[in-house]
């Protein structure tokens, strides 16, 4: 393990139980991986030996669930048996993690990632959050794509736009607008529900948007859900910006979709892509 991940971990626990009281069940285990082998966003950024903002958020939504969380960059942590230790994975990574790449730690091995493909398939929980699908992307697509359901295109200038909430009745939209507006990087994605599996939650309005590049597309799905054998699929394409991730709202789906993926509540996950699009 090395320095960088040490101090996350130590941070972390210190955090962890601080805000754990004693309770008979043991308290469910989050992973959030935040390497870069691609672009390195700004919410997942280390200045030194503190955590980047996303993190920092992370940290707090898991204390509040009272639920352990890791946080890592170092791909050669997650092996085939530590990768069972948790209940939810979560990425917000870039590139081929194969690789050591941008942030030059260390990559994930091939025995990994198909330890979190069985991972998944045998009932575990996983997001993937904005550049999250901007991972391990190739041509034809990859079985990382294949799982999240759809890989990375492109994205415009940021600019404010509205999304369309269309299953209010799952655990992660509960509480919040039918439709409401507020500034982001927009992600367009492609290879898009290849397992013909995917639960679209969230709408981007691209009619109304200012740009071209958008506004000539139907809606586009920006949240959804899946089952990815017996295990539990959340994404969103949402989470670019630090004030995106300091919104209670944001932080809010996140709490609520880690209960789903949990799997402690139920949640209605079956296709309605062809709903929505053709």
């Amino acid at each position: 393990m090395n320095r960088n991940h040490c101090l996350m971990a130590l941070a972390i626990a210190a955090l962890t139980l601080s805000a754990v009281t004693p309770r008979v069940h043991a308290a469910k285990k989050v992973l959030y991986f935040t390497k870069s082998s691609g672009f390195e966003h700004s919410v997942v950024a280390r200045q030194g030996d503190r955590m980047a903002h996303s993190e920092r958020i992370m940290a707090e939504i898991c204390a509040g669930k009272q639920v352990e969380l890791t946080i890592t960059k170092d791909g050669s942590y997650l092996t085939p048996d530590r990768l069972r230790e948790f209940d939810t994975i979560v990425f917000y990574t870039t590139g081929n993690l194969l690789e050591p790449g941008t942030d030059k730690h260390p990559a994930m091995s091939q025995e990994a990632l198909d330890a979190l493909f069985a991972y998944v398939k045998d009932g575990g929980g996983f997001m993937a959050i904005h550049a999250g699908t901007d991972t391990l992307r190739s041509e034809p697509a990859s079985e990382y794509t294949k799982m999240v359901g759809g890989t990375f295109r492109t994205h415009g200038a940021q600019e404010v736009a509205t999304v369309k909430v269309v299953d209010p009745n799952f655990p992660a939209m509960k509480g919040l607008p039918v439709e409401f507006a507020f500034q982001e990087e927009w992600y367009l994605h492609q290879q898009i529900n290849l397992g013909k599996d995917m639960r679209v939650l969230m709408l981007l309005d691209c009619p109304n948007m200012k740009q071209d590049m958008y506004k000539e597309l139907p809606p586009q799905p920006m949240t959804w859900c899946s089952n990815y054998g017996d295990g539990r699929v959340f994404v969103t394409g949402i989470g670019h910006r630090e004030d995106v991730w300091e919104a209670p709202w944001f932080k809010g789906m996140l709490d609520k979709a880690f209960d789903w993926t949990f799997g402690d509540v139920d949640g209605d996950a079956s296709p309605n892509f062809e709903k929505f699009l053709k």
